[in-house]
């Protein structure tokens, strides 16, 4: 027996979609720094340095010596003179004593007297060295005061750009339903 029968088929529709990505653009604009600098402070303090010559030996030895120093020259070799006499008096009365050496002590010794010199030392001692320099050199102090640095720096904001992405959508196939028969016809009712 042959049974009509009814055939259904069914397509589904089918849709197609074009997108284009959105897009970013971000600009970031460069910070305008300012820097700002005080100059330092240096401070230099010195004392005065010394130099002080003494050339008192010098001037003794060539003979221009200060007053005081030739008086006190003076009277030192007053008394060597002094102290000299008196041993040469005893030493002269020692010879005039011994009388049994038949000898001229008295003519000799005023012969010798009379021609006698006692020389006095004025000048100082010369030497390569008389002149006696020191120097103190001075002493420098140094203070630094750095000078503040001022930063300002002044940022902008970031420049963004949006570009939104697009969609379109499409059709590729419309949906249906497709029926058909096979078979013989039937008309019947029931």
């Amino acid at each position: 027996m042959n049974i009509p029968r009814i055939q259904i088929q069914q397509g589904y529709s089918k849709i197609g979609l074009e997108t284009t990505r959105g897009q970013y653009s971000i600009e970031q604009p460069r910070p305008e720094v300012t820097i700002r600098q005080e100059p330092g402070r240096l401070e230099l303090s010195t004392e005065k340095s010394s130099l002080e010559i003494d050339s008192r030996k010098a001037w003794s030895a060539l003979g221009m010596a200060r007053f005081a120093e030739v008086t006190d020259r003076i009277a030192q070799n007053a008394l060597r003179i002094s102290y000299q006499n008196i041993g040469n008096i005893a030493s002269d009365g020692d010879r005039m004593m011994q009388i049994q050496q038949k000898e001229r002590a008295f003519g000799e010794i005023a012969r010798d007297k009379v021609f006698q010199e006692f020389p006095i030392e004025i000048c100082g001692d010369p030497g390569y060295d008389n002149v006696d320099i020191t120097y103190t050199p001075s002493r420098l102090s140094t203070n630094y005061t750095p000078g503040p640095v001022t930063f300002n720096v002044k940022t902008s904001k970031p420049v963004v750009d949006y570009y939104p992405g697009k969609v379109n959508p499409y059709l590729i196939q419309k949906n249906y339903i497709f029926m058909s028969s096979t078979g013989q016809s039937l008309d019947a009712v029931v």
